[in-house]
């Protein structure tokens, strides 16, 4: 019951998110975009702050997900825990889909309001690096926490993960190339996903293990 309520709010918040982007400019969205920003439009704080956004956002970045996902799908099989291994590499493949799709469905344009501090190509909505960290990041510890009998480091190790995907969302916005609700819509839609292969990899297990 608990799981299905969890479910029902992520699925709510997540329309009410996508209803507030595709209608145009929002206050929010507009809000947060100019709040990381001084007068001048510039990254308001130190020269050194935008070194340091830029290398928290390259940890969304495809390549260090992807060989993320490749080392912890070889550890896992090499440990022959296969349906771990399956859990990881559905999670991932399933979440670029996901968050490609409905960029390339949705076709929301870059924000305009602010100078872009990075080149971004695709469309905005919602944002693949907020997405594919939640799925990556999230649904890695999740799987990795299966493994660890103390529940202090499980838990450890899933707030650090969570802790990673907001920075990167985070992050995003702060150079200038999402607007706040395609970073909301990227979380949203990451957990969903990976709660739900969660749920549904561990009932196969215990089907299969019956």
């Amino acid at each position: 019951m608990r799981i299905r309520i969890t479910y029902l709010v992520l699925l709510i918040t997540l329309t009410v998110t996508t209803w507030i982007a595709l209608v145009g400019r929002s206050t929010i969205d507009r809000a947060g975009l100019l709040w990381f920003r001084d007068d001048s439009l510039a990254l308001a704080g130190p020269e050194w702050l935008g070194v340091i956004v830029r290398d928290i956002t390259a940890l969304g970045s495809n390549w260090v997900l992807i060989y993320g996902t490749v080392v912890l799908t070889l550890v896992l099989v090499l440990r022959r825990r296969l349906w771990d291994a399956f859990e990881v590499v559905f999670m991932t493949l399933g979440g670029v889909l996901l968050s490609m799709g409905a960029k390339y469905i949705f076709g929301r344009p870059r924000p305009d309001l602010v100078p872009h501090l990075i080149e971004v190509y695709t469309p905005s909505f919602p944002s693949g690096h907020a997405t594919m960290s939640m799925v990556c990041f999230f649904g890695g510890a999740l799987v990795i926490s299966r493994l660890w009998t103390p529940i202090s480091a499980r838990r450890a190790l899933l707030v650090c993960a969570l802790l990673s995907a907001l920075l990167v969302g985070i992050s995003r916005v702060m150079l200038g190339v999402h607007w706040p609700t395609d970073i909301i819509a990227g979380w949203l839609l990451g957990v969903l996903w990976v709660l739900w292969v969660h749920q549904f990899c561990t009932h196969r297990r215990s089907d299969v293990a019956a």
